[in-house]
């Protein structure tokens, strides 16, 4: 009996476990995820639970077709755009078949849309995008009349070449349409539509929003380097036309493009500009929904929903293909819905489904902490982010909710700290500001003191050579036999580089000023710095982290490249009639490297104590250093070969091409050897299993 007692309370216990752990879904088809450090994606509690689906009327398509989805929960309405039946299928919030006011009907505009691809809701109407008629038709919401419809605008803003194609559609409570049409490159087509008094409708063409821009490839790049005008007419690229578009509660435009390089969901300003796109792009996104708080909820077509908040930074993603069908998996999503209390509904067309999900405690924690988060009440909402950080350590959203609070208690050092966590540079800016101002101005007396002792200790050295030569002679002796030392003196010789580089190049030919020995002191050095560019760097000005770089990396790849450059400059200039030998192409290429070699350190250190402010301090002192040393190189080899301007400039580009070339090469010779020994790793392991 005992052990039915034991077995009990496990069964007790256990289930409480589960009770108490409500955020974790077992059931759930999917994995969720969300940004953690360095940009990697991390697991997460479960956001999303699927809570049910309702499969539409009609039948289930081999193709896959652009169907649309509108929510109006005022209405208790989905309104579903089925191109396969021909018109606009009405629903409840509940998934059931809803009949039109005065009609036994659930449908609208049979007989009327030949392939309706987009729906929309404002006030009273319905708006239905028709691909095949190319036209706009406006509905009655409750009852499916046909109160209007709109074709292609009569305005000579909209060229005679523009396709007029509609597809997906928003509108706003002024009655702006925003629409996709299909090749169309200029962006979003917005029309106003205002209802007449016989209850028509005309409408006004306002213009183009939201053009992408033309995507920059390698060979739009060489197009416009090589082509001439009327060859780079024929190739002419266009950008990306817009596939869906979503509107805020706020009025404010999102749109997407789909497969799109970069920025495929954009947030634009009532100007039509961008500015805002989610931190993590997933190109391919079908379509997206704004909720009261402006999250952006959008879809993928393999199946993953993900959740942005209205700064862009991604909360959650969750979903994908799953081939077992089990219930909150998706296969081909063509739309989206927030409701009103955060649940969603996810329009899957291969299926002629859509699929509800409801939040977790877990996800509720998190929007509630992201509301107070975008209002500005970052003390308010403290608490609840440090309890998320409990759940998950890796949420690095909180850190940068808790670092705003750190600042607004006026607790800059712990905020520099979180916002290093959160890798928010412009936070990390801000408070390092604050910390800077205040050291600064309870320090600045002894700064200052510290200066002027410098300056007069300066001042009495000047006044002593002058006057008594012999006290500093003892001084002079000995820094004069450190100078004598020749190895000393070989990288001093670096200044010489420095002031006059075919002087200094003059004199390594045919006076021996410097040798290898130093040139390869001076490389270690160059490779050295590229270690302490990592190691020493501000972090706003670093790109990389000791953490996520790799030393022996970066030691090969600085060495290859610069001995490979000596190389392929030597063998070419062996070819153009250059008289320089490899030796003195080694030493001038590194000592001509002098600007970088002396001024790259110290800006390094600078660099720590700059914020964004002086950004422009850092950049412009890093284009002198790499401008400067690029004019030394150059100059190196027109004195080292004894060119003129332009054949020194053939050399270059000779150069870069054959290093271009010779990297070519070790990749393509990789893939051989690789191949060549997984083809004999294949065969032995086949004569060892057959035997």
């Amino acid at each position: 009996m005992k052990r039915w007692y034991i077995v009990i309370a496990i069964l007790v216990l256990a289930t409480i476990a589960v009770v108490a752990m409500p955020s974790i879904a077992f059931a759930v088809p999917y994995s969720t995820e969300t940004v953690g450090p360095e940009g990697s994606i991390v697991p997460t509690q479960t956001a999303y639970t699927p809570t049910g689906k309702t499969i539409l009327p009609g039948t289930v398509e081999d193709t896959v077709p652009e169907m649309d989805m509108a929510v109006d929960e005022d209405n208790d309405s989905i309104y579903i755009a089925d191109p396969i039946t021909q018109c606009v299928q009405v629903l409840d919030i509940d998934g059931e078949e809803k009949i039109l006011d005065g009609t036994d009907s659930s449908v609208i505009g049979r007989g009327t849309l030949s392939k309706p691809t987009g729906v929309a809701i404002s006030g009273d109407w319905l708006y239905v995008a028709d691909e095949t008629n190319q036209k706009i038709y406006v509905f009655d919401k409750t009852t499916g009349e046909l109160r209007g419809e709109v074709g292609r605008p009569d305005n000579p803003l909209v060229g005679a070449e523009t396709p007029f194609v509609p597809q997906k559609l928003k509108v706003d409570n002024r009655g702006n349409i925003y629409l996709v049409s299909k090749g169309c490159v200029s962006g979003l087509m917005q029309l106003n539509l205002q209802e007449q008094s016989d209850g028509t409708f005309t409408s006004e063409f306002v213009g183009y929003v939201g053009a992408n821009e033309t995507e920059s490839t390698f060979q739009s790049f060489f197009q416009n380097l090589f082509f001439s005008k009327e060859q780079k007419e024929l190739f002419l690229s266009a950008p990306r036309t817009p596939t869906n578009v979503a509107i805020s509660s706020r009025g404010l435009i999102y749109t997407v493009t789909n497969n799109a390089f970069q920025n495929t969901v954009k947030k634009l300003n009532t100007l039509g500009n961008a500015i805002m796109s989610p931190s993590v792009n997933y190109s391919n996104t079908e379509a997206i929904s704004i909720d009261e708080d402006e999250n952006i909820y959008s879809v993928t077509s393999d199946g993953h929903i993900a959740v942005f908040d209205s700064y862009g930074d991604l909360l959650f993603c969750f979903g994908g293909e799953d081939i077992d069908e089990r219930l909150g998996s998706l296969v081909s999503p063509k739309a989206i819905s927030v409701l009103k209390d955060g649940s969603l509904i996810v329009l899957d067309s291969k299926y002629n489904m859509i699929v509800r999900y409801e939040r977790t405690e877990f996800a509720e924690k998190v929007f509630e902490a992201v509301r107070y988060y975008k209002d500005g009440l970052y003390l308010e909402g403290e608490g609840l982010w440090k309890n998320i950080l409990r759940l998950n350590s890796s949420f690095i959203v909180s850190y940068k909710a808790l670092a705003r609070a750190s600042m607004k208690r006026g607790d800059y050092q712990t905020a520099l700290r979180q916002f290093k966590l959160a890798e928010d540079k412009a936070g990390y800016s801000e408070a390092y500001w604050e910390i800077r101002n205040d050291w600064l101005q309870k320090n600045i007396a002894w700064i200052v003191s510290v200066i002027l002792v410098l300056i007069a200790l300066f001042v009495v050295w000047k006044i002593l050579d002058k006057k008594k030569p012999k006290l500093l002679a003892p001084i002079k002796k000995g820094a004069g036999k450190v100078k004598n030392v020749k190895i000393v003196r070989e990288l001093l010789y670096t200044g010489a580089y420095f002031k006059s580089t075919p002087d200094a190049v003059y004199q390594t030919k045919y006076h021996s000023a410097t040798s290898v020995w130093s040139a390869i002191v001076l490389y270690v050095w160059f490779v050295v710095l590229q270690l302490l560019s990592v190691i020493v760097t501000g972090y706003l000005f670093n790109n990389n982290s000791v953490y996520n770089s790799n030393a022996l990396r970066i030691v090969l790849t600085s060495t290859a490249v610069l001995l490979g450059l000596v190389l392929c400059n030597y063998f070419v200039s062996t070819v153009t009639d250059g008289e320089g030998k490899l030796k003195y192409c080694f030493i001038s290429f590194i000592y001509a490297l002098a600007p970088y070699l002396i001024l790259a350190l110290p800006m390094f250190v600078i660099s720590r104590f700059l914020t964004y402010n002086e950004q422009i301090i850092y950049d412009v002192m890093m284009v002198v250093i790499y401008g400067w040393s690029a004019v030394c190189v150059f100059r190196a080899i027109m004195e080292l070969h004894d060119y003129t301007f332009w054949q020194a400039i053939k050399n270059v580009i000779l150069t870069v091409f054959a290093f271009a070339m010779a990297i070519l090469f070790i990749i393509v010779l990789r893939m051989l050897v690789t191949q060549f020994f997984g083809y004999f790793a294949s065969l032995f392991r086949e004569m060892f299993t057959n035997a």
